[in-house]
């Protein structure tokens, strides 16, 4: 096997060698084992086929070694898709495939006749002859529903920069990652960013720091929702985070058609599993509603305060009352004083100590929208008003390439809601107060140039314009990768078939249509093959030469006379040039089917050389 190496390779004679890669062996297994806590799972099986594959390429001696030896690189490549699969890893583990296919291309070019570019060539070739197969395999193979492996807890990586309680400080600490949350097409025309709120949990309860959700039972009444004024309907696009909640825009009024999804009596649409990969879903929102406007049978809930604490904003909220005790009021006013009063809003507010919400209120007053729900609530409720916080995310920036909206971690958000008597909850964003432009123009619009771009392209706004566009251009190509591709699954799957004309899909004609359509197109490819191939082989074109000037004596070569065959032919109608004859036959035959180091340029040269005179019988 003509393969070089710059060191040698430790050899089998020494029984102490052997027993020194046993004991690396177990060490490595020892070592997973104690990572991982055990040797099944995406993360440790990974883990284990890296370090079998590393063991594996260090005891190569023959080509039995190196054929497994790939084989469990081709597997390598496949593990990558349990961790992502994005357009830029479906690349890179396109040009792995080439490169393998590349490496068994070279073991079995016994004598390097192709040279590293040709290599290359081929297994690109190769690669590419096998599209259509995976094109017919793609489309008409059977899909199931949730993902083809049912992997471990350690494959749901992926997590929201939404969580079900809240601390001040937690989402501010998320607020510059742009990593998208989802992403909606809305039907017809988009809301403005001021009523795009995306409704997520709801919180409730809280010790004076956190705030928590407050849990029901199937016990507990639906909300009851009037909605009125113009609907939205829209189809959004869900990364996988882990949980069981579902965005929508305040607020969703055709639950029926999301399936497996339930809807609490505070209003958070919940997924019966949690969501460990990407979904979509399709609603219908109105900007524009009343909710539990009669009564809510939590209310009590929604005024409860710890006690012994907040004891300077509680005195506030008194101070107001004695003032007026319209709720109405009540909420304007503490809306002038975030607005009137030295409130700033910051991306990066100081950490808080003692009673966080009277230190917020009466010292440091820098805050971001966690801190301007939680004061404004405990206020209210200072006050008698029931509030409660809602999170979520506000905003997302439309993408124009086509035309949909992206809601990035960095548009989290927390607002509130009050509950006035024969009104309802009514959504009360505090953060409006002090930062308007936040919510009329989104996040992305109000950060600073260093955050919106790489260093290089924010010392401009024509490239912070330039940068958007790319950003744009590349999330366009991700969504319908994610649409199309991935997303591909029994209902996209059927209604794509349906288009094609197949009535009433089903598993057994999909399988029908599956072997027909992939022997068909094997047969194409074999075909095209057996055209080209003696065309595109450098040996076998040289030795055609060969026989086209023989045909010259009319000495044809038949369809199934073999090398030597055609040799004692020719030597007994061409006696003279007996010796090149059989020089050239020997040439191709070792560069065609044997081992030794012939050359091509030896076969090359010998059938240049070979001209044979007309005149000779």
């Amino acid at each position: 096997m003509a393969i070089k190496y710059h060191w040698p390779l430790p050899s089998r004679q020494y029984k102490s060698l052997i027993a020194l890669q046993i004991l690396i062996a177990l060490a490595t297994g020892f070592l997973l084992f104690n990572s991982y806590g055990n040797l099944i799972g995406r993360d440790a099986g990974t883990a284990l086929l890296v370090v079998m594959l590393g063991l594996k390429v260090i005891e190569i001696r023959n080509e039995r070694d190196y054929y497994l030896s790939c084989f469990l690189g081709y597997f390598l490549v496949a593990t990558n898709f349990l961790y992502s699969q994005s357009i830029a890893t479906a690349s890179l583990m396109f040009i792995v495939v080439i490169l393998m296919t590349n490496c068994l291309i070279s073991v079995n070019d016994n004598n390097q006749v192709l040279s590293k570019q040709k290599q290359l060539k081929m297994a690109s070739k190769l690669l590419l002859q096998s599209i259509p197969l995976m094109l017919v395999l793609f489309v008409f193979f059977p899909r199931i529903a949730g993902p083809l492996w049912g992997l471990p807890q350690d494959a749901h990586t992926a997590k929201t920069g939404i969580d079900n309680k809240m601390t001040l400080g937690r989402i501010s600490q998320l607020i510059q990652s742009d990593a998208v949350a989802f992403r909606v097409k809305f039907d017809n025309e988009i809301p403005p960013s001021a009523e795009r709120y995306w409704r997520g949990p709801v919180l409730w309860e809280t010790d004076g720091t956190t705030w928590t959700e407050l849990q029901f039972n199937s016990k507990n009444k639906k909300p009851t929702i009037t909605s009125s004024g113009q609907a939205y309907p829209y189809t959004i696009t869900l990364e996988p985070h882990d949980k069981h909640w579902i965005f929508a825009l305040d607020f969703p009024t055709n639950l029926a058609k999301v399936q497996k999804t339930i809807q609490t009596h505070d209003g958070k649409l919940q997924s019966i599993k949690p969501i460990n990969q990407r979904v979509q879903y399709k609603l219908i929102s109105h900007t524009q509603f009343e909710f539990n406007a009669n009564n809510d049978t939590h209310l009590d809930r929604a005024l409860q305060l710890p006690e012994g604490q907040h004891a300077r904003t509680k005195q506030l909220a008194q101070q107001w009352l004695q003032i007026s005790s319209d709720p109405q009021q009540l909420i304007q006013r503490a809306l002038q004083h975030f607005n009137q009063q030295n409130f700033f809003y910051t991306l990066s507010p100081s950490v808080l100590t003692g009673d966080t919400i009277d230190n917020f209120l009466f010292e440091s007053r820098r805050g971001f929208c966690e801190h301007y729900a939680a004061s404004f609530t405990v206020l209210m409720r200072a006050a008698g008003i029931p509030t409660r916080i809602v999170t979520g995310y506000q905003g997302g920036d439309i993408n124009p390439v086509d035309d949909y909206l992206i809601v990035r971690q960095q548009d989290a958000h927390a607002w509130t809601e009050v509950w006035l008597a024969g009104q309802g909850w009514i959504r009360v964003d505090p953060t409006a107060a002090v930062a308007q432009d936040r919510i009329e123009l989104g996040m992305d619009n109000i950060m600073p140039s260093a955050m919106r771009a790489p260093l290089f392209f924010a010392s401009s706004s024509q490239l912070i314009d330039a940068w958007q566009s790319i950003r744009n251009n590349w999330d366009a190509i991700n969504n319908a990768w994610n649409r199309s591709i991935l997303a591909y699954g029994p209902e996209l799957q059927k209604l794509f078939l349906s288009s094609l004309g197949m009535t009433s899909p089903d598993w057994q004609k999909m399988t029908i249509y599956l072997v027909v359509l992939f022997n068909l197109v094997l047969l194409i490819i074999v075909a095209f093959m057996l055209y080209n191939k003696k065309n595109n082989d450098p040996i076998v074109a040289t030795y055609q030469q060969f026989c086209k000037k023989l045909a010259r004596f009319d000495i044809k070569r038949d369809n199934h006379e073999g090398p030597l065959s055609f040799a004692n032919k020719t030597k007994t109608l061409l006696p003279h040039y007996q010796a090149n004859i059989e020089t050239i036959t020997q040439l191709y035959i070792d560069l065609r089917y044997g081992r030794q180091q012939s050359s091509l340029n030896d076969l090359k040269q010998a059938v240049k050389q070979f001209k044979p005179k007309k005149t000779m019988k």
